[in-house]
């Protein structure tokens, strides 16, 4: 019998197991915070991306979703509806616009996931500096094998007519 790369390593359980067990609970945790926050997941994905990254068009939303522009539009529609974003006009592009987490919705997302982030951050920052730095550079490692993973599928037939738009 073959030893799975999840298994424990004679430390305890290896680095791949316990990252296959955040990513499985993750999900299980967005569940919940959804229910919480009475969303859906898409909307919670839409605003996490609102949250913490840039204002986007309903175009780039689409395509970090994975839903086609109709759906994004819909989606924006929903969100603006019920004051969770807020639309502007795209200083690049007059025809577009921006889609915005509204100041609300930025500290309603913030306030549900900060208990998640503070003890595991406290703990970090009161590491030595050369554990912190292997922390980093691990989880830069993760990341970019995530990226290269997605990167590697093909894209699915929706992408591809959104490509070619």
């Amino acid at each position: 019998m073959t030893e799975s790369p999840l298994e424990q390593t004679s430390g305890g359980p290896s680095a791949a197991r316990l990252l296959q067990e955040v990513l499985l609970f993750n999900d299980a945790l967005q569940h919940s915070l959804c229910r919480q926050l009475d969303i859906n997941e898409t909307d919670f994905k839409a605003l996490q991306h609102l949250t913490f990254g840039t204002a986007l068009t309903p175009g780039e939303l689409a395509a970090k979703l994975g839903i086609t522009s109709a759906a994004s539009t819909a989606l924006v529609d929903r969100l603006s509806a019920r004051g969770q974003v807020v639309r502007t006009p795209n200083p690049s592009d007059r025809r577009s616009v921006l889609v915005h987490a509204s100041p609300d919705t930025v500290e309603l997302v913030v306030t549900a996931l900060r208990p998640l982030f503070k003890d595991p951050n406290d703990r970090l920052n009161n590491t030595a500096p050369e554990e912190h730095q292997a922390v980093i550079a691990f989880l830069e490692d993760i990341l970019h094998s995530i990226h290269a993973g997605i990167d590697s599928f093909p894209a699915t037939t929706a992408a591809k007519r959104r490509a070619r738009s």
